[in-house]
């Protein structure tokens, strides 16, 4: 391949604090609200122009493996309900359907009420380190390269991207062939006059006019507060997560695929769909599976099997094993597979050969079919938690967070938890749609 010199230069020092969270989705909203409360300074970076990840660009519309969690968790469900962009669903009634645009208000209003330092339109470039440790991060956005310097670095990209460049080892697929889980983008549905869908009878119309949705499992969901909008669940799109031009190619594909189906309800799903358009389409693929970090205590399917406990457990995951099939060879759904609940710990969390460097989300410690568990956004935020509250623990206490005191953290990170959840009053559940 043929490569160029890139001239050195002078970066400044943009920003300090002690907390850098990277990464603005489920996992860095709870890394970094939870490091703030806990009395650290925290700066959360994030490349699009609002917060949320896959629940607001990726429009993913559900929250999963929430109903037994408190904290964070709890916290959200109960903002959107006070904004009436709650629902359940018949097809998933312990899991709360939201308003995408409630969301990002939610958020907002969460960061002012902490006083929280976020940059947005800012990714990351470069991993500084000196020894077993990073200094900080480089940074490129329309303010040019820059430095961020900070005591410990929380990588919540989702695909692991700050613990790769700071040369961190990691997994990506399954095992022998290195396929990954489909990615899926969403479209958003006006004037649609049915109900929620899951499957038929979209698939079923889909087929009788010629065509094959690549998710087979196609699903409408409903925009709470939205009267006639609904979230289009429908693609499988293959190929790295990782690769610029894959994406790339993914997005054009996803869009046309929405478009075309779309237009079939409307010409052939009946008085429902007469009037039904496509409003957009997520700003970007939803992701489901990257890379996977390799950190001090590699999950795998058999600790899931078995509902294993560790003595250093920071989340409890009561969601199965849900693997999209890699291959569309294989099929165009899911394959499930039953595990019992089990706990998530700390050490998957901390990076192998960097002592201040952190994961959350499904960028953690583990193997291809574990991720298929833990990745969803309710544990997803769980983990956040643990991280930032580990993070605040080690600034205040001068160490980093391999050497954090493990049951100071459970039990401060417990009484975390107990206080968001008990700071939301009038919790009451929405009936059943």
């Amino acid at each position: 391949m043929k490569t160029v010199h890139e001239p050195s230069r002078e970066i400044p020092v943009a920003r300090t604090t002690d907390v850098l969270v990277c990464g603005g989705g489920p996992a860095g909203i709870a890394a970094a609200f939870t490091a703030r409360r806990a009395g650290a300074s925290v700066l959360l970076i994030e490349r699009h122009p609002f917060l949320g990840g896959v629940w607001t660009a990726g429009a993913l519309t559900i929250l999963i493996d929430t109903e037994r969690k408190s904290g964070l968790n709890r916290k959200i469900v109960e903002r959107l309900r006070k904004r009436s962009a709650v629902a359940f669903w018949k097809e998933f009634p312990e899991w709360p359907v939201y308003g995408v645009e409630a969301m990002k208000g939610v958020l907002d209003d969460m960061v002012d009420e902490l006083d929280l330092d976020v940059q947005l339109y800012t990714n990351v470039a470069a991993v500084a380190s000196e020894g077993r440790k990073v200094t900080g991060v480089f940074t490129e956005s329309k303010s040019g390269r820059e430095f961020i310097d900070a005591k410990v670095v929380i990588d919540t990209t989702g695909d692991g991207d700050v613990a790769a460049l700071a040369g961190c080892p990691f997994e990506m697929g399954r095992p022998g062939d290195g396929k990954m889980q489909p990615m899926t983008l969403y479209g958003r549905v006006g004037g649609y006059r049915g109900a929620p869908v899951h499957i038929e009878p979209i698939l079923s119309i889909a087929r009788s006019a010629g065509f094959e949705p690549s998710y087979g499992r196609v699903t409408l969901f409903e925009q709470p507060g939205q009267p006639g909008v609904f979230m289009l669940m429908a693609t499988h799109k293959y190929g790295s997560a990782i690769d610029v031009r894959n994406l790339t190619r993914v997005e054009f594909e996803a869009r046309r695929e929405i478009r075309q189906l779309v237009e079939i309800l409307q010409k052939h799903g009946g008085p429902d769909w007469a009037d039904a358009y496509l409003i957009d389409t997520g700003p970007f693929i939803g992701v489901r599976e990257g890379r996977r970090i390799l950190g001090r205590y590699y999950l795998t399917y058999e600790d899931l099997e078995c509902g294993r406990k560790f003595e250093d457990g920071i989340c409890r995951v009561g969601f199965g094993v849900d693997i999209h099939h890699p291959d569309p060879e294989e099929g165009r759904g899911l394959k499930n597979m039953k595990t019992l609940p089990y706990d998530i710990p700390y050490r998957s969390l901390l990076a192998q050969g960097v002592d201040n460097l952190m994961m959350a989300g499904r960028c953690i410690s583990g193997d291809h079919i574990a991720m298929a568990s833990y990745r969803v956004t309710g544990d997803a935020v769980a983990m956040g938690e643990a991280a930032g509250l580990a993070a605040a623990i080690a600034c205040e206490t001068g160490v980093t967070p391999t050497e954090i005191d493990i049951a100071e953290l459970r039990r401060r990170l417990e009484a975390a938890r107990e206080r968001e959840a008990a700071s939301v009053a009038g919790h009451s559940r929405s009936p059943a749609i």
